[in-house]
C-alpha cells in the first residue's frame, strides 16, 4: 500500500490545527520551530499540529532561505522519529512502514544535506549569500512534486537498506538538483555529484534513526 510523505501525518491531526495559519513562516523557520518542540520533555501533537500543517513536506525547507537551516543548532535528523514517536502516543495507531520511512527519510536527507554543506565552507557561503534574493523564496514545481509522491511499502524497504539507489532518493536528488539550478549553480555536473554524495550519506542518517524508532516502533524491515 502506498503512502504520501506528508499527507498521512496532516489528515490525522487535521483537528489540532484550527490556528494554523497564525503566525505563519518560512518552511526553515517551521522547522526549526519543529525541531525546538521536539526537544522539550513535554513535547505533543497540540504543540506541533500548527507547524506540520504549514508544510507540504519536510523538505520543503529546501526551498526556504538556507542559511537559517544550515546552521540550526539542533540535529534535523531526529525531527522524523520525533514527529513518529509523538504521533504514536497521541494516536496509539502504529505506522506502516512506508509511513515511518516517508518521515524518517526526509529527516535523514536534511541532515546529510546540512552535513554537506557545512563541510564545504564555499557551497555554504553561496547558498547563505542566495538568502536575499528572490529565488531564495520561490518553490520549484519539483518541490510541488513531493506532496504527492508516493511510496510503496517496496521501495520503503529498499530505502532503508540501499537510499541512494531507491525512487524516494531520485525523487529528493531531483527536488534538491532543481533547488541548486534555480539558485544559479554554474556547474550541472557539480549539481549531480553534490545530490549523489547527499544521497549516500542520507544512508548512515536513515540506520541511525530506524535504530533509534525500533525501541518504540516495529519497522519489519527485511
Amino acid at each position: 500500500m502506498a503512502t504520501r510523505l506528508w499527507s498521512f501525518l496532516t489528515a490525522d491531526i487535521r483537528d489540532l490545527a484550527l490556528d494554523a495559519t497564525r503566525g505563519a513562516a518560512d518552511a526553515a523557520d517551521v522547522m526549526l520551530g519543529l525541531a525546538e518542540i521536539l526537544a522539550e520533555e513535554d513535547a505533543s501533537l497540540q504543540k506541533l499540529a500548527p507547524l506540520v500543517h504549514q508544510l507540504d513536506s519536510l523538505l520543503a525547507a529546501l526551498n526556504a532561505p538556507l542559511g537559517k537551516l544550515i546552521r540550526s543548532p539542533r540535529p534535523l535528523g531526529s525531527i522524523g522519529t520525533g514527529l513518529l514517536k509523538v504521533y504514536l502516543e497521541a494516536t496509539q495507531k502504529e505506522p506502516t512502514l512506508a509511513q515511518s520511512v516517508a518521515l524518517i527519510s526526509q529527516a535523514a536527507y536534511l541532515e546529510s544535506f546540512r552535513e554537506f554543506v557545512k563541510q564545504h565552507p564555499k557551497v555554504e557561503q553561496w547558498l547563505v549569500a542566495k538568502d536575499g534574493t528572490p529565488q531564495a523564496k520561490t518553490i520549484t514545481l519539483e518541490m510541488k512534486a513531493l506532496g504527492i509522491f508516493e511510496l510503496s511499502d517496496q521501495d520503503a524497504r529498499l530505502a532503508t537498506l540501499h537510499f541512494q539507489q531507491s525512487a524516494l532518493a531520485a525523487a529528493f536528488n531531483n527536488a534538491l538538483r532543481a533547488r541548486l539550478v534555480q539558485l544559479g549553480i554554474d556547474d550541472l555536473k557539480m549539481a549531480n555529484r553534490i545530490v549523489e554524495v547527499i544521497a549516500k550519506n542520507t544512508n548512515r542518517h536513515m540506520k541511525t534513526a530506524i535504530a533509534d524508532a525500533e525501541t518504540y516502533l516495529n519497522l519489519r524491515v527485511e
